[in-house]
């Protein structure tokens, strides 16, 4: 569907207790592994090999954390607010407590870096990280998503919702 909003309806975890880079990460896995239909374990695994590879962290207190997952069959992500920030690497050495993780089919890589890419260039506003903290509600952070996106250059906004409208909506 193309009607300009991200598709997080189902994707946010608000206000989650940190812990740690593991233990966030083991969160996500947990929460993402219903949807995926593969085992939170496979997904932890997964990302934890990334980081192993280098941070995923972005800067300004942004991470985003990704792997390609065998057998899982459709793309999916979570949009993750933490109650305080965790030590992630980050380029900048700022802590994070926002991070966005995507999971992506193994040996389907073909569209995978551009989708990376769009979603970075929404997620680097500082505008929209520092809206995202002071969200309540997942209706809050909803409508803060949905006005970064209007605020998205509409071939940016297009090209990503047309070719995986499952992620973004």
């Amino acid at each position: 569907m193309n009607d300009g909003k991200l598709g997080f309806e189902d994707d946010l975890m608000l206000d989650v207790p940190a812990g740690g880079g593991r233990a966030v990460l083991q969160a996500i896995s947990s929460h993402l592994a219903p949807c995926a239909q593969v085992p939170a374990s496979l997904i932890l695994d997964g990302l934890l090999a990334r980081e192993a590879l280098g941070s995923t962290g972005f800067g300004e207190g942004f991470a985003l954390p990704h792997a390609f997952i065998p057998g899982l069959v459709t793309p999916a992500k979570v949009l993750v607010t933490l109650r305080e920030p965790i030590e992630f690497n980050a380029p900048d050495d700022e802590p994070v407590d926002i991070l966005l993780a995507v999971i992506w089919p193994h040996g389907q890589h073909e569209g995978f870096l551009q989708f990376l890419s769009k979603l970075c260039r929404v997620f680097r506003s500082k505008k929209l990280l520092a809206a995202l903290r002071g969200v309540r509600s997942e209706t809050e952070a909803l409508n803060v998503l949905s006005a970064a996106v209007c605020t998205t250059s509409p071939s940016a906004r297009s090209s990503v919702t047309a070719s995986h409208g499952p992620l973004l909506r």
